[in-house]
């Protein structure tokens, strides 16, 4: 496979790297929260197999991605995604988000909808709410003072289903942007980005997950109405495309197919 090419793009505020991989269809790919985009390359090659482009951007404050983090929005935080779409995307954008990523893909869709094809919500949170137990695991998970013996118990309850590797979780977390980007979810008015403006929306809940429950997609596919897919996934938990890339991955591929095909034939 051939390797990353790297760019960087300036936005309002920002400076964001980038990563691109393959020719085809462009993909968006945004992490979840105080996360890398690396965490979604196993997920970003089975794409680029399959014959999309890959274009992955570095949230701002994690690697080399600079950018204020005190005062902002998940606003802001789209419009460095929408710099990236217009720097390096011939037209709109399928944007696949992540955990908190698809907090920042329904904001763009919302804001820039001419930028926006399709929003994929993977692992989406909202108003089903974990338990106390599985909040205080997140806790435990993501806090830099946990002993790794805890953390490892509380990463494996909070994010992954049984059997899963958890190894790729049990660090790579960026505290500031953590508490930057809550911070910017708390400023914005949900009802600003929460049914990603008037795009079309693909939503994939893995069943195990117990930090955004599976109700959470029901509800949901519900508010958005006919321009949303649930597609529910067994024996995976909350690291959906870090757990189990090549299934998700696949999932995905398999409703862009369809999707073209019936665009194709005149059904969609």
């Amino acid at each position: 496979m051939t390797a990353f090419a790297h760019a960087r793009v300036a936005a309002s505020g920002a400076d964001i790297a980038v990563r691109t991989l393959g020719e085809g269809p462009t993909l968006l790919l945004l992490p979840g929260l105080g996360r890398s985009s690396n965490d979604l390359d196993a997920f970003a090659t089975r794409l680029v197999a399959a014959g999309y482009r890959a274009v992955l951007p570095e949230p701002r404050g994690m690697g080399d991605s600079t950018g204020r983090l005190d005062g902002i929005t998940l606003h802001d935080l789209a419009r460095d995604i929408a710099a990236v779409i217009e720097t390096l995307c011939d037209g709109p954008a399928v944007v696949i988000g992540h955990a908190f990523g698809n907090r920042v893909a329904r904001c763009l869709a919302a804001d820039h909808p001419a930028l926006v094809d399709l929003v994929v919500l993977l692992s989406s949170s909202g108003k089903v709410q974990p338990t106390p137990e599985i909040a205080e695991a997140i806790r435990l998970a993501q806090a830099v003072d946990t002993p790794a013996a805890i953390r490892a118990d509380a990463v494996r309850a909070a994010w992954f289903a049984p059997g899963s590797d958890i190894a790729p979780w049990l660090d790579g977390w960026s505290q500031p942007v953590m508490r930057a980007y809550l911070a910017a979810a708390a400023a914005t008015p949900v009802g600003q980005w929460w049914t990603a403006g008037t795009a079309d929306v693909l939503i994939v809940q893995g069943l195990c997950d117990v930090s955004a429950p599976a109700g959470n997609g029901r509800l949901l596919r519900t508010e958005i109405g006919d321009r949303a897919t649930l597609i529910e996934l067994a024996d995976v938990g909350h690291a959906l495309p870090v757990e189990k890339p090549m299934l998700v991955a696949d999932t995905v591929i398999d409703f862009l197919r369809s999707r073209a095909a019936n665009r194709s034939s005149g059904h969609g």
